[in-house]
């Protein structure tokens, strides 16, 4: 709301909200390009600051915020394609991505899979399936595995980390790395784009279909929905990580009892 009184004056938020509702406000100030160059020394910061976190693990999907480049890349041209715009957007993402990617990479080569003993949480990022399936990636495509984990939600972290306990040499880590970047954050800029070009008119007709009140519940309801299914996911991936480590350390336990000699008949 702050924001939005920096760029519009109390009273006309006052009176559009009367006529338009706080949707109406909302897609207007987020799709209003002025409001977006206003903005730009906020709005980029941010990404890139984002982007460098989730290399080091934290929990938000870094595909929403390379489609939030996308499009404010397009509302700071004036909604136009200008194409050094998106060049510029490329390598600021390219480079916070790969420092953040850096940074796992560091803690894998510097502390290994024992950090999982050191800090609880580590064990839900570096939980045994995840590993194991990054692993045989390693195993099946080498140093390609880099590139493949760039393209897939949820494994990036436990790549990288693991390109570091292997001793990757850093500077075939980030080529493979940017590699992935120049196929992968492409994608999401058009994506952010066509969200530029026809979101606000999606989000007008729905709105005015459903209603204000109906398309904020729906919402709601949607955010709920996503929550729920987190938690039960966080819940059976935590289930199947106890799982797999009771069988590791059973098959530890038979492996350190010494076999008893056979007797002779």
């Amino acid at each position: 709301m702050f924001l939005l009184t920096a760029v519009v004056p109390v009273e006309a938020l006052t009176e559009i909200a009367r006529e338009a509702g706080w949707l109406e406000i909302l897609f207007a100030t987020l799709f209003n390009p002025a409001w977006n160059q206003e903005h730009a020394t906020v709005i980029w910061p941010l990404i890139f600051a984002v982007l460098v976190l989730t290399g080091i693990g934290l929990p938000t999907p870094e595909d929403i915020w390379l489609t939030l480049a996308g499009f404010s890349a397009y509302k700071q041209g004036g909604d136009s394609f200008i194409w050094w715009y998106y060049v510029l957007a490329f390598f600021g993402c390219t480079i916070s991505n790969l420092i953040g990617d850096s940074f796992a990479w560091t803690m894998g080569r510097r502390w290994g899979f024992g950090i999982r003993d050191r800090f609880k949480f580590m064990r839900r990022v570096l939980n045994e399936k995840r590993m194991r399936r990054v692993q045989g990636w390693f195993d099946n495509y080498g140093n390609w595995t880099v590139f493949l984990g760039r393209q897939l939600a949820g494994v990036r972290f436990v790549t990288f980390f693991s390109a570091g306990t292997m001793r990757m040499p850093l500077h075939k880590f980030l080529l493979y790395d940017f590699l992935g970047c120049f196929v992968s954050i492409p994608v999401w800029f058009v994506l952010g784009g066509l969200a530029a070009v026809y979101g606000q008119g999606w989000l007008d007709s729905a709105s005015k279909v459903a209603g204000g009140g109906l398309f904020g519940a729906a919402a709601v309801a949607v955010v709920i929905f996503l929550i729920v299914v987190k938690v039960r996911s966080a819940r059976r991936a935590r289930r199947d990580a106890e799982k797999i480590e009771a069988e590791i350390r059973l098959s530890a336990r038979h492996a350190s009892q010494p076999d008893l000699p056979v007797q002779p008949h």
